[in-house]
C-alpha cells in the first residue's frame, strides 16, 4: 500500500468535523502561498518599482566615519 492510499484511509475514518477543519487548514496554506506569506501575490515585489536602481551606489565616495564607541551599561552583579 502506497502512502498515498494509507492517508486516505486514514482520512476516510475521521470525523466529517475533523475533515473540514483539515480543509480549513489546507485552504489557508494554499492562501498563504499564493501570496509569498507577506500579503504580495506570487510574483509581486515588496519593493518599490527601480528602487535598487535608485538607491545602489547613492553613498559612492562618501566618507563614512565610526562615531566614538561609548561606555558600557553598567550593570548589577548577579
Amino acid at each position: 500500500m502506497s502512502t498515498r492510499d494509507a492517508l486516505i484511509q486514514e482520512l476516510m475514518k475521521q470525523p466529517e468535523q475533523v475533515l473540514l477543519e483539515l480543509r480549513h487548514h489546507l485552504d489557508s496554506l494554499t492562501k498563504h502561498q499564493a501570496h509569498n506569506g507577506n500579503g504580495l501575490k506570487t510574483g509581486a515585489s515588496a519593493w518599490p518599482k527601480d528602487y535598487f536602481e535608485k538607491t545602489a551606489g547613492a553613498l559612492a565616495g562618501e566618507q563614512l566615519e565610526r562615531p566614538p564607541q561609548l561606555p558600557f551599561e553598567k550593570r548589577e552583579e548577579w
